[in-house]
């Protein structure tokens, strides 16, 4: 009987002993296939270079930041067509489109997907001509104005008010150029004029500007950076990656704003005063948060005007936003490189939390 009992008890011990090895090669197993899984990922990413540039990845370029992470950017010239460049797989990431119209093809099902930003507000201005008096927004009821009904940054509080902005507004749908010389002929009353554009508006005679979009709507979500959704879900570890090295760019711009316009100009092979224009302006604010609460309320200010004309019913808006893995990367970013500016990452941390909780 001792010795059945003593047989037992070292048989339990071994059963015991395999379950808690097994326990552990489950949770080692599992470790080594996310780290197995984050290998498979694509580590060189193609990104569609607008006329502006994006000056986060000329920074995490030249100062290094993308080869401290493990990738390889290669930009594409392209400035128009850009999101269709996204969805047929010409390029893998895109940052100078906007919002509304990404949000309008998520929307609609395409696969696109939010995983970050670039430019927060652009150098936007709103022109007229010299003599023009400008009372704020409301001087937009009953103009003539050089723009349309997606610009959520300078309608949106109209609408709130109650007015019906198509009756109330002629909108003008005409190219930039287009615009600045409509404003000198009398043609047009307002004009809102790409960031792209600033040096020109600066040096045209006959025109001024009369105000900026993020003097009306601070934050208001200029361009979105977008990827295929698909993409997304098959490169979650390489987004984070991304973002991790777009959020140290980001702490080098605003300690070296100037550094940064030589850096474009060469980028873009375009003269300094050019860059100057429109990098220098307070208006042009860049940060690659997703900026999740101001994109959803875009969306309900799209589906109010009509900006929404399909519509998947299987797709919500806020799981093709991808703030949770922007998160993360901005935690890696706090815990690797906090020392070098306490005060960037700590109002980082803050934006966030502000802009998608």
């Amino acid at each position: 009987m001792k010795k059945r009992v003593i047989a037992l008890l070292a048989l339990s011990a071994l059963v015991l002993g395999l379950g808690a090895c097994g326990g552990n090669s489950a949770k080692s197993d599992s470790a080594d296939s996310k780290k197995e899984a984050a290998k498979d990922e694509s580590k060189k990413i193609t990104w569609a270079q607008g006329n502006s540039g994006n000056v986060l990845v000329s920074i995490a370029k030249d100062q290094g930041y993308f080869k401290e992470v493990g990738l390889t950017i290669d930009e594409v010239p392209l400035d128009e067509g850009q999101l269709e460049a996204v969805t047929t797989g010409q390029v893998d990431i895109a940052s100078n489109s906007g919002t509304w119209t990404p949000v309008q093809m998520i929307a609609a099902g395409d696969d696109m997907a939010i995983i970050g930003g670039f430019m927060l507000t652009g150098s936007m201005p709103i022109i007229a001509a010299d003599d023009t008096e400008w009372k704020g927004p409301e001087s937009l009821l009953g103009s003539k104005y050089g723009d349309t009904i997606s610009r959520y940054a300078t309608l949106h509080e109209l609408y709130e008010q109650g007015h019906d902005l198509e009756k109330e507004i002629e909108f003008v749908d005409i190219s930039d150029d287009d615009e600045i010389t409509a404003i000198q002929k009398g043609e047009l009353d307002y004009a809102v004029i790409g960031t792209g554009k600033m040096y020109q508006v600066e040096n045209t005679k006959g025109i001024k500007i009369v105000d900026y979009c993020s003097d009306i709507t601070p934050n208001y979500s200029c361009c979105r950076m977008v990827a295929r959704d698909s993409w997304v879900k098959d490169n979650p570890e390489t987004v984070k990656l991304l973002n991790e090295a777009l959020i140290r760019a980001q702490a080098y711009f605003e300690a070296n704003r100037e550094k940064c316009v030589g850096l474009m100009a060469e980028q873009l092979g375009t003269d300094k005063e050019y860059v100057e224009a429109y990098m220098l302006n307070e208006h042009y604010r860049i940060n690659p948060d997703t900026v999740k609460n101001t994109v959803m309320d875009n969306y309900k200010y799209m589906k109010a005007v009509g900006g929404i004309d399909q519509e998947d019913k299987n797709v919500k808006l806020e799981d093709r936003i991808y703030s949770d893995l922007y998160k993360e990367a901005l935690d890696n970013a706090v815990e690797k490189y906090s020392d070098e500016d306490p005060e960037f990452y700590k109002n980082a941390v803050k934006f966030y939390e502000e802009n998608n909780l």
